[in-house]
């Protein structure tokens, strides 16, 4: 390639990985970042979802919202006509088929493609998948979830799982013929701020942060265990009666974002004891696979290692005595009905 071909950063994933805060980080920052030299597209903070739902129209036909047909063509002419560098991040990416990742990579066919994947350890990513899972109107309790992502044969639940969370494949896929040097594992560091993230993170693409801040009101949220399951049992009564648009911004972004994660609530769901060496062997394939590809990581590949039970970083189990995320239902009556306060609390008052 000659001097003048700029580069196109492709931020495939893995969800949970810290790539909410970094998208809007580069959202927020995207006038700077362009003055720097590196372009984030888009017209608005979800312009390149969007893009993904039509390029891999068949694998997301069930998010057929408007401004979705054309959107990838629209960004891949915004790509070609600039003339720094640039980046394309979302998750949704992550569970192509090497079909799939090929038509994205024969698109972008004018620049130096760069693989891109943030990652971190198992202990704090199987129950935080499982919580989001959750808060996209899935029903599967904990208990079930780390049993059908624990056993080789696959199911639904599983199949899931893996498609967006096996972190070798989604590299192979997406690397294609690419030499190794251009694909890049960010780790994500345990206990560390967004900053240190957002550093790794701009240091693959090559912009410098200074000045660039991360204290943006970033818009992560997490759940504790009992308001994880309160939410799971109130999917198993709508989810066939709310459409995505509607459970997205009544469950979603209201009850869950607005009054829910606002709680004080008890303990976050964590992995079990008996499942971390599971975990633990599961991860070291990773990174004993990420080292004989010859990957570029930036962090430290031990990061993706869980800890030892006793010293998970990640908080007390979710109920003493009960690690397979069961709450008292108690609990569950109380959360609930703090849940229908808020809602009473933000009713208009009828009209006089």
């Amino acid at each position: 390639m000659s001097p003048a071909t700029h580069r196109v950063y492709l931020h495939v994933g893995l969800p949970k990985t810290g790539t909410t805060s970094l998208q809007e980080l580069m959202w927020h920052h995207r006038e700077s970042l362009a003055e720097r030299g590196l372009l984030y597209p888009g017209e608005d903070p979800i312009a390149q979802h969007r893009a993904v739902m039509d390029v891999h129209a068949d694998r997301y036909r069930q998010w057929d919202e408007p401004g979705v047909a054309g959107s990838w063509d629209q960004l891949v002419e915004r790509l070609r006509t600039w003339h720094g560098d640039a980046v394309f991040s979302t998750e949704l990416l992550a569970p192509a088929s090497p079909h799939e990742a090929a038509r994205v990579r024969d698109a972008l066919h004018f620049a130096e493609l760069h693989v891109v994947c943030t990652a971190r350890d198992f202990s704090r990513q199987v129950p935080s998948v499982w919580q989001e899972n959750v808060k996209t109107r899935h029903t599967t309790g904990y208990a079930e979830f780390l049993d059908a992502v624990r056993v080789p044969e696959l199911n639904d639940v599983s199949r899931l799982f893996w498609d967006y969370q096996d972190l070798p494949r989604v590299l192979r896929t997406w690397a294609g013929t690419l030499p190794p040097e251009r694909v890049h594992v960010v780790t994500v560091p345990r206990g560390a701020s967004t900053g240190t993230l957002w550093d790794r993170f701009a240091s693959v693409l090559g912009v410098d942060t200074t000045g660039l801040h991360t204290g943006i009101g970033l818009h992560n949220f997490s759940l504790g265990t009992g308001e994880t399951e309160l939410l799971r049992r109130l999917n198993e009564r709508v989810v066939h009666e709310l459409d995505w648009p509607r459970y997205s911004g009544f469950v979603k972004e209201h009850l869950v974002e607005r009054i829910l994660a606002h709680r004080d609530g008890g303990a976050r769901p964590v992995l079990p004891p008996e499942a971390h060496d599971w975990a633990h062997d599961t991860a070291l394939r990773f990174v004993r696979e990420i080292a004989d590809a010859g990957y570029r990581v930036v962090g430290d590949p031990d990061e993706l290692i869980p800890s030892p039970p006793a010293d998970t970083g990640t908080g007390p189990s979710p109920v003493p005595g009960s690690p397979d995320g069961r709450v008292d239902e108690a609990e569950l009556l109380d959360i609930a009905l703090d849940a229908l306060a808020g809602l009473a609390r933000e009713t208009p008052p009828a009209p006089e």
